[in-house]
């Protein structure tokens, strides 16, 4: 296969998007869009086929859930992503632009796992809790990993939480996809500093 030649590029500009990054190609936008979609399609393949029995507050948090695991798994791997949260903040991103650039306040953010415990399982605070925090230390330990090591530390976290919501940890039940989607988000697609590459200059 011949050699491709790249364009990697870490600077960007524009108005600030927390989404897909500031600066993204409508391609990728439009990308990150139509993700969002996937995982909230197969939560209502579950309500119309009667496989979950929610109430209207819990199909609401679901599907803000879905949304937000869908999407933004794959924002996250965007080039516009990668090349907006492993760069410093500007000073036009303000306050909240500081937070949420901060990698573990932006992990700490995620209680996705304490939320359906609480709510959709029967107030189960050893499923939110155990799942948090299992969550939290493969957070740390790629963020305190040489960074020649994150990303096969992170495959490794997530490789682990698939295997522990197969056999360990019983998930919630129609929230079978939570916690491997939420590790693939945050522990590799969050965590992880890749190249950001941009289209070759015609």
């Amino acid at each position: 296969m011949r050699e491709q030649k790249v364009h990697i590029d870490w600077q960007y500009e524009g108005a600030t998007d927390y989404s897909a990054g500031t600066g993204a190609y409508p391609t990728e936008r439009m990308l990150a869009m139509l993700a969002a979609l996937v995982v909230p399609g197969f939560v209502i393949y579950l309500i119309v086929s009667g496989q979950v029995d929610w109430n209207v507050l819990q199909v609401i948090v679901v599907m803000l859930m879905a949304i937000d695991i869908s999407g933004g798994l794959v924002a996250n791997a965007l080039n516009s992503c990668k090349r907006f949260y492993h760069t410093p903040p500007k000073p036009s991103e303000g306050r909240l632009g500081v937070i949420l650039k901060h990698p573990v306040v932006f992990s700490l953010l995620h209680v996705h796992p304490i939320v359906a415990g609480l709510l959709l399982d029967e107030w189960n605070w050893l499923y939110g809790v155990s799942w948090y925090g299992f969550f939290l230390v493969a957070v740390g330990m790629v963020l305190f990993a040489p960074l020649y090591l994150r990303r096969p530390l992170a495959m490794l976290w997530i490789m682990i939480a698939v295997l522990v919501n197969f056999y360990v940890i019983v998930p919630v039940e129609g929230l079978e996809w939570l916690m491997p989607l939420l590790f693939i988000k945050i522990i590799y697609g969050h965590l992880v500093r890749e190249e950001p590459y941009r289209k070759l200059p015609s």
